[in-house]
């Protein structure tokens, strides 16, 4: 059996985790950062480019932050921004400033064309929308994570989403106008509901749920905190048989 949560009572958890027990939002993120990049590595080559595709938010400065752990792996990156980084958080800024620093190039999102005349993408890093998304995708970011679907199709590019796929839903799994595919989920803490539930299953690929060090506080069991069985509780609750049965 396992725990899914909305994703109010995420941030909320999250929120809980670094202001009233003290564990700096840094500290988390670098763990989550770790988790994606192991993932990534996984599909990873060190003659093709890695793109992270990041929004304005935290789970943009996630995947910039595991753009540069595989950087300093040796694979070539590129970080490409589809949020306004100047109303980005102080983490995003921080973690932009890190980049720069050691060199890693930092793009708009719109040059990803120009991109794909040069070195073939080999995994995609989705980390524009994180568990916070309310409304429609719609503007330049919904031509952003649709040209990276096209991409992924037609290239076969291995997509990693952070946290959740970009345009679904945390809450009910719904496409918020347009969402980007993903091989492989990276969710941390609990696994969200919008992963469970249709579409947003079907977008979100394999869902690997990894420990940040987010603290398990006491979880009530409501409309925001939900359990779902498993192969291995249908299993347990099935009567044992006999072999000549």
């Amino acid at each position: 059996m396992r725990t899914l949560l909305s994703g109010r009572k995420m941030k909320a958890t999250d929120a809980k985790t670094i202001q009233e027990i003290g564990i700096p939002s840094m500290v988390l993120m670098e763990r989550a950062a770790m988790a994606v990049a192991a993932e990534a590595e996984k599909a990873a080559k060190k003659d093709e480019i890695v793109w992270a595709v990041c929004g304005s938010g935290n789970n943009g400065a996630d995947g910039i932050a595991a753009a540069r752990m595989l950087h300093l792996k040796g694979y070539p990156v590129c970080i490409y921004m589809a949020g306004d980084e100047n109303r980005g958080t102080v983490e995003l800024k921080t973690q932009l400033s890190i980049a720069r620093k050691l060199g890693i190039s930092v793009k708009p999102w719109q040059e990803i064309e120009t991109e794909k005349k040069g070195k073939h993408c080999c995994v995609i890093i989705d980390a524009v929308f994180g568990v916070g998304l309310g409304r429609p995708v719609e503007g330049n970011y919904k031509r952003c994570l649709d040209d990276l679907n096209q991409i992924r199709e037609q290239e076969h590019t291995f997509c990693v989403a952070v946290d959740i796929p970009s345009g679904i839903h945390a809450d009910t799994g719904a496409v918020m106008g347009t969402a980007l595919k993903a091989d492989v989920t990276v969710t941390f803490g609990w696994e969200k509901m919008g992963t469970a539930l249709y579409p947003g299953r079907s977008y979100a690929g394999i869902c690997v749920s990894e420990d940040i060090g987010i603290v398990s506080l006491p979880l009530e069991r409501d409309e925001e905190t939900v359990c779902t069985l498993e192969g291995s509780d249908y299993a347990a609750l099935l009567p044992k048989r006999n072999a000549d049965s």
